[in-house]
């Protein structure tokens, strides 16, 4: 397990799935949007340390902004206010 652990594709993955899983949040109930938000803020913190510790600091940044990116400006959201003609 400790080789797994080590391996920077690993921490990509998970860099990935929290990614999906950020992306997936405009599509969560009103009432449970604040509380997906936090938990995505509490299991990304770990996930950006890990990969910044074994991928180097630029990594860490990049994936730093991209999150944030994420969190601040979802991509289904945008398209959806978009199509509804919202500005």
């Amino acid at each position: 397990m400790i080789a797994l652990a080590s391996h920077p594709a690993t921490a990509a993955f998970c860099a990935v799935l929290w990614g999906v899983m950020a992306c997936l949040l405009p599509f969560v109930r009103l009432r449970w949007r604040h509380s997906m938000l936090w938990t995505l803020v509490f299991f990304g913190v770990p996930v950006l340390g890990w990969l910044t510790y074994l991928c180097g600091p630029g990594f860490g940044v990049l994936f730093l902004a991209l999150g944030l990116s994420l969190l601040v400006w979802p991509p289904f959201e945008t398209r959806r206010r978009r199509r509804h003609g919202a500005h």
